[in-house]
């Protein structure tokens, strides 16, 4: 099976060479943003569908992908400030976020900082709302382990397959497919996605300096909302999900059973009509 990909596109992001994807002609503008470890790679079963009816944007944010990983060590307000300056740097005044994971955290804090700027907002699996997440990442925080342990190979590479998805058989038995997942392991982004999570969790999980200001404020929250999440989610519990329908205003909740970390991946076709469906009304 050969995996269908957008063309890549770079661009200048403060002095960041910034691989992006751009598709679709008409409607309004969809901003795809990918979680820690991620890239657009991993939109490949969404992007085409969704922009059959709208202009849709993805980009690698800084240290992930195909785009610049430097040395420095970014918090996760760096990087919502960097996605808000490659909006500038595209001209998207204004769009609908759809966010996964980590990427989450940034659409949250974006509709918080820039609420004119964020249409709707799609959230998927979304850290940011509590303390737990997965025990591989708060081991990654601690000095020397974090380390030892992120170092590429197929091995890391089904690892992390068995501990996104619900069931990862026809993924571990598609070449291509595991071959993507290794390609985004590289030592320099591991070490980048290792510094930054130092700065938001430790042993114990997500830092509450992190978590805590975004949940008191998803009251705050202006942009319709539609919280999307696998009830086998190992990264981030599905009881977050719940937190987040009950605390933003109006939100709606879509629970896939039998469905891990990525149902964008696992229930493509469910999750494609939810989102036009949610984008259109």
């Amino acid at each position: 099976m050969t995996l269908k990909m957008p063309t890549d596109q770079y661009i200048q992001v403060d002095g960041i060479n910034t691989r992006y994807w751009k598709l679709g002609e008409r409607g309004s503008s969809v901003l795809f943003i990918h979680g820690q470890g991620g890239a657009i790679d991993y939109w490949y079963k969404n992007v085409f569908a969704i922009a059959q009816q709208h202009q849709v944007y993805a980009l690698d944010w800084v240290g992930s992908g195909q785009s610049d990983k430097p040395q420095s060590t970014y918090t996760i307000d760096d990087l919502s400030q960097f996605i808000i300056r490659f909006m500038d740097v595209v001209g998207l005044s204004h769009a609908s976020l759809i966010a996964g994971s980590v990427g989450g955290i940034l659409a949250l804090k974006m509709a918080l900082q820039v609420p004119k700027r964020v249409d709707k907002l799609v959230l998927i699996g979304i850290g940011g709302l509590g303390k737990e997440v997965a025990f591989p990442a708060r081991l990654t925080s601690l000095p020397g382990v974090g380390e030892l342990l992120n170092h590429p190979s197929p091995r890391a590479a089904k690892f992390m397959m068995h501990q996104c998805v619900y069931d990862p058989t026809p993924y571990l038995n598609d070449h291509e497919f595991m071959g993507m997942v290794l390609r985004n392991m590289s030592s320099d982004i591991l070490q980048f996605q290792t510094r930054t999570f130092r700065t938001m969790g430790n042993f114990f999980g997500i830092k509450p300096k992190i978590w805590q200001p975004i949940r008191d404020r998803l009251s705050e929250i202006q942009s319709p909302t539609l919280i999307m999440w696998g009830k086998q989610d190992r990264a981030f519990p599905v009881s977050h999900a719940e937190v987040a329908a009950q605390s933003i205003p109006e939100a709606k909740l879509q629970l896939f059973d039998q469905c891990g970390h990525l149902p964008y991946l696992e229930y493509a076709d469910e999750f494609n009509r939810a989102v036009l469906e949610f984008l259109s009304t």
